[in-house]
């Protein structure tokens, strides 16, 4: 690609000619992430299995708000239950649809993080909805 002389004024990277620019692989492990205008949640489980539910599709969140250990967010096709400790800011950005994703943590990739206040993400359980399946409850 030629030399790009606005580069380090853009706040989106250009896309190349073949699609979509990948995500970064982060070093640490980070709970969730957020950005404004956001169509979709990404939900990242171990091991390397991905949802990408539309937040038009959301119907509620139930959640602990100050126990922080536990959610569920219920789609209209989906219920995902996530547990673990200080999920009150990841309940917050999927209520106010900011959350761009979530991931659970895995041990394989990440180190356990040495903040004790951070959002950790124990586990994350998708059921399908009855109705929704030809296969009725189906776990993912």
């Amino acid at each position: 690609m030629a030399h790009d002389p606005l580069a380090q004024f853009r706040k989106t990277p250009v896309t190349p000619r073949g699609g979509t620019v990948p995500p970064v692989e982060a070093d640490e492990y980070v709970a969730f992430g957020t950005k404004d205008k956001v169509r979709r949640l990404d939900i990242r489980m171990v091991p390397d299995l991905e949802h990408s539910p539309a937040y038009n599709l959301l119907l509620d969140v139930v959640s602990d708000s100050r126990g922080g250990t536990n959610f569920v967010l219920v789609y209209t096709v989906l219920l995902v239950m996530v547990r673990g400790a200080n999920l009150q800011k990841i309940a917050f950005a999927v209520k106010n649809h900011l959350a761009d994703h979530i991931q659970e943590f895995d041990p394989k990739r990440w180190q356990k993080p040495a903040d004790a206040q951070a959002a950790f993400i124990e586990s994350i359980e998708v059921k399908v909805t009855e109705g929704s399946s030809r296969y009725g409850d189906t776990k993912h």
